[in-house]
């Protein structure tokens, strides 16, 4: 299980099995991490072949994945870990303002 304190938990998770899934890694506050992975595009079911990348990837690891809008891009996914840990929410205005 990652130790989402730790971003090292999750950069040193690679897999043999998805050799073509890159992976993008960044730590957005304490304990909040944000990783997108990519791949799949030779693949004749890119979403199937994503979702066990991903399930490999979190493995037992609490998470939240978001999936684009027009679900016409089964080669992304977006991952959050730690998404309960962000304190820092602000109110959203509606106008731009901050």
């Amino acid at each position: 299980m990652i130790d989402i304190n730790k971003l090292s938990d999750l950069t040193s998770r690679r897999s043999d099995k998805y050799p073509d899934v890159e992976v993008f890694e960044k730590e957005l506050a304490q304990g909040v991490f944000i990783a997108m992975l990519r791949g799949g595009f030779e693949s004749e079911n890119p979403k199937f072949y994503m979702d066990c990348a991903v399930s490999e990837y979190v493995q037992q690891t609490m998470y939240n994945e978001f999936v684009e809008i027009f679900l016409d891009n089964p080669w992304i996914r977006v991952i959050i870990f730690g998404i309960n840990n962000i304190t820092d929410w602000r109110k959203f205005s509606g106008n731009g303002e901050q």
